[in-house]
């Protein structure tokens, strides 16, 4: 009895530790919640239970380990073995709960693979966090350090207690073990314990709070993307699917033809988290950037383009192969699978083009520099490139800095020419040589005036590649990575405003019949292979992910950490994967059409994602 009372204090204090992690997680998100938080609290606890439960089996698994050890063994271990499980557990456990709203209120999500995409990047994650509420973070830091030092000791002293040996005690170890085996699995069904065991609400804040933090994170640690796609991603027959699909991407008859010049240069620039909802000209919502809503205007705009995923590395691969974002992965850190991509640089380098990307950061972060060089582009500029001096940002080097590089090198360039430039001034932490002075001093302001410098140091990169002898015979696009958070009130937090983002086409090489033409058709950011090789007149039948311009049921499906959303003339969808929620704003009796097509296409890109 003395052993299973033992057990039992030691799963309370662990029980203790998740549900102070949860009380944190909600009452840093306090604001999004639509229920009471006292409500809330109890809900999430009571759906979470058994999920925690698990975790904590996960916990003790090491501890019942030395117990047995101990028994066999007839003498004590040493008590620094077990404060050393202890130390590490509980630190783990608060390093989690520690970072998880953050990456929610960033990103959407608590801790996933995506994450891991970044680890090997210290130095940038650490960057990134200067967009990070640190008074906030700190602040509780301290508190919940405290907490969970406090109940780490209390864990200890339950362990260190004088230590009897006899068969009894080792067979009631044994039996333990076999009991938090139980626990760990969620029971004895067949079906082990998952997140969707604590999932009870159709609200993303209230399902993440529900899931435990630690076996969480758990779970993508040691799960492949193998893994994380299941069944549960199957809705049809992929006869059925496939023949959707066929029809949702059905090719236009018409092409878009949007030069008249021969072997042109492209000129392909993504722009740093360029939110449509810091335009004026694309969406009325802010004046961020001034400067490209002039450029836009007289040339070729799209007022409807939507990303595809949330992530630089998604929407690089978005923009050069025309391959979508995928929930829950990025293709772009699987070699085997990335090297199957079709790619702008493939079909260019093929022709005789010279193919280059320019970066003011590490090109090499999540496996960048990596997919540049299957895709056929040799030559990449990155950080290493630059001067002390000119390495001026937190990243690397700013905007200007980089925009001046690549005039430099495009003096004597020869043609025809593919480059890439990716800018970096306007990601966190924001910390650009500029100060807006009417733009509102509130919490966005940081993000805000990013955007101006931003958009101040294109608009002179552009001015001055007017002068260049190769500027008539060039086409220049202009396109987010993808949208950003611009606190927007009243709306979802994955809706198509997160996603929305300005594309425009400019450059010598533009038919003059369409200077100052407004593209309203939706179009997703998939799309900008097919328009780009149609205007050199090149065949672009390996891009399949997009509907035409000329196509009147044309559409944007985008994909987040779990779930996606579903953007066409008259609709808006977004599903969540996790809890099956889904929010609908259009003509109910076409909502059901709606969330079967997005379904389908996630099945069937989920599909050609694992067969790659």
């Amino acid at each position: 009895m003395n052993r299973l009372f033992q057990f039992l204090k030691l799963v309370a204090v662990f029980l203790l530790c998740f549900e102070l992690s949860r009380l944190y997680f909600l009452i840093y998100h306090a604001s999004l919640l639509e229920t009471s938080f006292l409500n809330a609290w109890a809900m999430t606890s009571i759906s979470g239970f058994f999920l925690d439960l698990s975790t904590v089996a996960w916990c003790l698994a090491p501890i019942l380990l030395l117990l047995i050890v101990e028994g066999i063994l007839r003498k004590p271990i040493p008590a620094w073995l077990f404060k050393l499980v202890i130390g590490i557990e509980v630190f783990l456990i608060f390093a989690i709960t520690i970072s998880d709203p953050e990456l929610y209120r960033q990103w959407g999500n608590k801790f996933n693979n995506q994450v891991l995409v970044y680890i090997s990047h210290p130095k940038e994650m650490a960057i990134s966090s200067g967009a990070v509420n640190w008074g906030k973070t700190v602040l509780f830091a301290l508190v919940l350090g405290l907490c969970f030092w406090f109940l780490a000791y209390v864990l200890f002293k339950i362990l260190n207690k004088k230590k009897q040996f006899s068969v009894q005690y080792t067979i009631a170890d044994v039996l333990l073990t076999g009991l938090a085996f139980i626990m760990l699995r969620g029971g004895i069904g067949v079906a082990t314990i998952s997140q969707s065991s604590a999932i009870y609400s159709d609200k993303s804040i209230e399902n993440a709070a529900a899931i435990n933090s630690f076996w969480n994170a758990l779970y993508y640690i040691f799960n492949d993307t193998e893994s994380i796609y299941g069944d549960h991603y199957k809705v049809a027959s992929d006869a059925v699917v496939e023949v959707s699909l066929r029809e949702q991407l059905a090719a236009d008859s018409v092409r878009f033809d949007i030069s008249d010049k021969k072997d042109i240069n492209v000129m392909v620039v993504m722009l740093e988290s360029f939110t449509a909802s810091g335009s004026q000209y694309f969406s009325g919502y802010n004046n961020c950037m001034p400067y490209l809503d002039k450029i836009a205007s007289e040339n070729l705009s799209f007022m409807q383009c939507y990303a595809s995923g949330d992530r630089t590395e998604k929407g690089l691969v978005t923009v050069l192969s025309g391959y979508p974002a995928q929930p829950s992965s990025s293709i772009i850190v699987f070699p085997d699978k990335m090297a199957k991509l079709e790619g702008i640089g493939k079909v260019l380098k093929e022709r005789g083009y010279s193919n280059s990307f320019y970066y003011g950061g590490d090109a090499e972060f999540a496996s960048m520099k990596a997919y540049l060089l299957l895709q056929g582009i040799p030559t990449i500029v990155d950080k290493k490139s630059f001067s002390k001096e000119e390495l001026n940002s937190k990243w690397g080097a700013h905007d200007a800095n980089l925009y001046n590089k690549v005039l430099s090198d495009h003096r004597n360039k020869r043609a025809p020419f593919f480059t890439t430039i990716l800018s970096l001034s306007s990601h966190e932490p924001f910390d650009v040589p500029h100060q807006s002075s009417d733009l509102p001093k509130d919490e966005w302001y940081g993000y805000k005036n990013s955007l101006r410098y931003a958009d101040l140091a294109l608009y002179e990169f552009l001015k001055a590649c007017e002068k260049e002898p190769w500027y008539d015979n060039t086409l220049i696009l202009l396109v987010a990575d993808h949208g950003h958070d611009i606190g927007l009130s009243d709306k979802a937090y994955f809706g198509k405003e997160k996603y929305h983002i300005p594309l425009v086409v400019l450059g010598g090489a533009l038919k003059q019949t369409l200077k100052g033409v407004k593209i309203r058709q939706v179009v997703s950011q998939t799309i900008v292979p097919s328009l780009l090789l149609d205007a050199m007149d090149m065949p672009y039948t390996g891009f399949k992910w997009q509907t035409g311009i000329n196509n009147i049921d044309g559409f944007a499906q985008y994909h987040y950490n779990n779930g996606f959303g579903r953007v066409d003339a008259d609709q808006e969808a977004i599903y969540d994967n996790s809890c099956k929620s889904f929010i609908y704003k259009g003509d109910i009796r076409d909502s059901a059409d709606i969330k079967q097509k997005g379904l389908y296409f996630q099945q069937y890109l989920i599909d050609d994602f694992m067969k790659k």
